[in-house]
């Protein structure tokens, strides 16, 4: 057994593959390193994998395990690949200096795990020469060992769903909002949906809220309201994040609901001092689709009509009605049918059901 071993990549998303490769330099070595790089807007960031969301994940992925540390490398102020590999060299060389500071061993053998061949010299050359006292050994391994890479990941993350390790599959969930006035059937819809497609889904943090504060809706003050809106987004995150969590998520509501209501019962400085606030976490929110219920045709009352065209307002002012679909029918039924087509859609071949 040899002391170190290193691997490091992008890992936009970490898939199966890479982590067959981390159990190999765990196993092979006393300690491995897990080397997340990348920079401001590299390939993770379309998909809201930014490095430091990546290396969270990583960290999520190995917790625990006392043979694996987690190190990131920022490659933003070094030129890009392939014109930077000695200052590139130097920062690797140095985050791997921070790791041996965590170890109760000295580093004698060390093992590089790389994919490229292009690696191998720079690798060999670099180390051979920075710390001389280290046997250093470059291990080729197989990339295509298990068929899948991270670009086919990124471009068919649905139907490569199994390849991705859990704590990055957040990145690839297709999050699907349900809105409404009250008693529209949102709250059955959402629960129905995601039944079908058995995942996970959030409900209205409002009536928790209210329930736990014994506080009627028309008694919401600013304060009240600011601990829905953001009780509701922390919900939605939750669920996104969740183990039960397959593919698709369903909301019931989000933070644009609450924005709603303030703007219905708050006045004057208390709705500017909220609205900033609810716009940060509206635009945190990445919705693949968005759908409407209308007010039933037995409930058409002012108040109801009111909070319906708000909500399309609302969504015109997000820029999110391209994604948006205000369900037809003339039934729950008729609703439910279109709902679970346009989810069909949006998941396309990688649908379970």
């Amino acid at each position: 057994m040899r002391d170190l071993g290193i691997y490091f990549g992008t890992f936009a998303p970490c898939h199966v593959g890479h982590f067959e490769q981390i159990v190999r330099a765990k196993r092979e070595n006393r300690h491995a390193l897990v080397i997340v790089s990348g920079y401001e807007g590299d390939r993770g960031n379309t998909y809201g994998m930014s490095l430091d969301n990546r290396v969270k994940a990583m960290r999520q992925l190995l917790r625990n395990d006392e043979n694996v540390s987690v190190i990131k490398l920022d490659e933003t102020d070094i030129p890009r690949y392939p014109h930077g590999w000695k200052p590139w060299l130097e920062m690797l060389a140095e985050k791997i200096g921070q790791g041996f500071d965590g170890l109760d061993f000295k580093v004698g053998k060390m093992t590089y795990y790389v994919g490229e061949e292009e690696y191998v010299d720079p690798l060999s050359n670099f180390f051979d020469e920075k710390w001389s006292g280290i046997d250093t050994r470059i291990t080729m391994v197989d990339r295509k060992i298990l068929g899948i890479s991270g670009t086919s990941i990124r471009e068919e993350p649905i139907l490569n769903w199994d390849y991705v390790t859990r704590p990055f599959r957040r990145f690839f969930v297709q999050n699907v909002l349900v809105l409404g006035a009250p008693a529209t059937g949102k709250s059955s819809l959402v629960q129905d949906l995601a039944r079908r497609y058995s995942t996970s889904y959030s409900t209205e943090y409002a009536k928790e809220y209210r329930a736990a504060q014994h506080v009627a809706a028309d008694e919401l003050d600013v304060k009240d309201l600011h601990a829905v809106g953001i009780g509701q987004f922390e919900n939605n995150k939750r669920n996104i994040h969740s183990p039960g969590t397959r593919k698709v998520f369903f909301a019931d509501t989000d933070v644009m609901m609450t924005k709603i209501y303030m703007k219905m019962h708050a006045v004057g400085h208390e709705f500017h001092q909220l609205k900033a606030v609810f716009d940060y976490f509206i635009d945190l929110q990445n919705w693949s689709l968005i759908l409407v219920m209308p007010p039933r045709e037995n409930d058409m009352s002012e108040y109801s009509a009111a909070m319906h065209q708000m909500i399309l307002e609302e969504l015109e002012l997000q820029g999110l009605n391209d994604v948006t679909h205000t369900l037809g029918g003339d039934s729950y039924r008729d609703q439910y049918q279109e709902a679970h087509s346009l989810v069909d859609e949006i998941l396309k071949d990688g649908k379970d059901n």
